[in-house]
């Protein structure tokens, strides 16, 4: 394809010569940016004509669409279903699955008592989604976080509980925090696994019962940790670089998803061998910005709130300038026993000298992904 043609002839490297996955970290590293502005550049010469067309959420501000061979395709589902799979869905269970964009399409195996899969707006009423889930008698759920948080709250306040209760719930798309992880295992009486992925790769890893990190997806994905280019050693974090394995049609070679993470030296309890993932902390490019150009993770602010998962329906801090932010809580119907106060003192001992607005909303509306995010820099929107 003339994009990764144009691109290594300009770095002097010659792909041509490489006979394994260490030569990798001569590829200079690219991103979603560079992908959008080279258009039908990224694409194989040799593509074949019938492709199928997949276009990520936008949730970033930089919606993307790209094309993939039907072989790909059939390999993505199947790697889709992996670690639900892997983790005791059964394929007989019937899911409901929480999204924004519902499909009410029924493939040939399900109507057959396979892979069954209802679907619902993550946007729908949480009382509504109780029905539909007593109606469907469903054995697992399955979700965003923020969605499936503010159905856990409903049901807790209510009482209007999941019945029968779901034996496996999975979140993905979203940062899985520990509040949400607590609340959510609280409300449904479930292990909760968390799944992480993108549009562009599928999934990437995925959490196991253990729960000691995320099962790196090898046989599928090339992933790297690295910082200013330069891969970091064990236990440092780095920026997430992938190179998908098996996308010719639309290749993502040493791709950033500004993301960060960083690698567990241990195996796995579980007996795995995927390599673990142990944390990933969200968007390099939403962090938080200091008055002298250091860069943090929001985690040592949004930690501090959760404690406080009774009281709120969601948060969501915003850093508006250098020096300023915005925290939006939407208050639960509990938030009286707590008040307002010990959130924002807890806030404001990790701002220090910042000014931060607190203000108190209906809700917070999910982006047009249909997720919310718990952490959004205005300075990186900016610089988009």
């Amino acid at each position: 394809m003339p994009f990764y043609r144009d691109l290594y002839a300009r770095c002097g490297v010659a792909a041509s010569g490489f006979c394994g996955l260490a030569d990798l970290e001569q590829l200079p590293i690219v991103d979603k940016h560079l992908l959008r502005s080279a258009g039908a550049g990224a694409v194989a010469l040799d593509a074949p004509a019938q492709c199928v067309r997949i276009s990520t959420s936008g949730s970033t501000g930089e919606p993307f669409e790209f094309l993939i061979d039907r072989r790909y395709d059939q390999l993505r589902k199947a790697q889709y279903l992996r670690p639900y799979l892997r983790n005791g869905r059964r394929l007989a269970d019937k899911v409901l699955r929480l999204t924004a964009f519902p499909s009410s399409r029924t493939p040939w195996f399900s109507r057959l008592g396979m892979l069954r899969e209802s679907q619902l707006n993550c946007a729908a009423e949480p009382a509504g989604i109780v029905a539909a889930w007593r109606s469907l008698a469903a054995d697992v759920l399955q979700g965003y976080p923020s969605s499936l948080r503010a159905l856990a709250h409903h049901c807790l306040d209510s009482g209007d509980s999941l019945a029968p209760a779901p034996r496996l719930v999975f979140t993905d798309s979203e940062k899985l925090s520990s509040d949400t992880r607590a609340l959510l295992e609280r409300a449904f009486g479930a292990t909760v696994i968390d799944i992480f992925g993108t549009y562009e790769t599928d999934n990437i890893g995925y959490q196991c019962m253990a729960n000691e990190g995320y099962h790196v997806a090898t046989d599928c994905v090339a992933l790297e940790l690295v910082r200013d280019g330069t891969p970091v050693a064990v236990g440092e974090e780095g920026e997430i670089v992938v190179s998908v394995l098996e996308n010719y049609t639309t290749p993502f070679i040493r791709y950033n998803l500004r993301d960060l993470g960083r690698f567990s030296g241990k195996p796995c309890s579980c007996g795995s061998s995927f390599p673990l993932l142990q944390t990933i902390e969200g968007r390099a490019d939403d962090l938080i910005v200091l008055a002298d150009g250091r860069r943090r993770s929001p985690m040592d602010v949004l930690g501090r709130l959760d404690r406080f998962v009774d009281a709120i329906l969601h948060y969501q801090l915003r850093q508006i300038a250098i020096g300023r932010f915005e925290l939006l809580i939407a208050p639960s119907n509990r938030f009286a026993d707590t008040g307002l106060e010990p959130i924002v003192e807890a806030a404001e001992s990790v701002l220090s000298e910042a000014v931060l607005d607190v203000k108190l909303v209906p809700a917070i509306p999910p982006e047009r992904s249909g997720k919310r995010r718990a952490f959004v820099s205005e300075l990186a929107r900016k610089n988009e």
